[in-house]
């Protein structure tokens, strides 16, 4: 990844390929998730619903690692090298999202192991389907402001066609 001090062009290049990749991750973890609410929906056994589980647990601390150990510092790398004081609404959301993370961690921590899922499983999906919904919004603000904002800036600057 560029870094600090490198063209905004090619920040921004390289933030839009990374945001990319990680909004495809959350496109799979939301699958993950609604199959796992339809499964309990059929009154799946505790035996057929561990590998899912277990595969949405991963998913969830893949995806919020990613977000706080790459992206986020990524778009804020590149909320400096344009210098528009855009890293602002950053530092606004930055302490939100990381609520959603002890959230989400937490119900990682409950359910990634290979126990028998407690009778409070369905509500703690639920919840943390509200988490994640309250934390993509969150996300969404912060691309949307930063990324989506320079995205402009990059296009008003790229060499016309005649």
């Amino acid at each position: 990844m560029p870094h600090r001090n490198s063209d905004p062009q090619e920040q921004f290049n390289a933030v839009e390929e990374l945001l990319t990749r990680w909004l495809k991750e959350r496109r799979e973890l939301l699958g993950k998730y609604t199959e796992i609410a339809v499964a309990l929906d059929s009154e799946i056994s505790g035996a057929a619903l561990q590998p899912r589980q277990q595969s949405l647990c991963e998913l969830l601390v893949d995806y919020v690692s990613a977000g706080h150990f790459e992206v986020f510092h990524q778009l804020i790398n590149e909320a400096e090298s344009f210098g528009d004081g855009s890293g602002a609404l950053a530092e606004k959301l930055m302490p939100a999202i990381g609520d959603t993370t002890e959230v989400i961690l937490a119900y990682e921590e409950k359910y990634s192991g290979d126990a028998e899922f407690p009778d409070t499983l369905e509500r703690d999906l639920s919840a943390l389907g509200e988490v994640l919904e309250s934390r993509f919004v969150l996300e969404d603000r912060l691309i949307a402001g930063l990324h989506n904002r320079h995205r402009r800036l990059v296009t008003n600057q790229a060499p016309q066609s005649a």
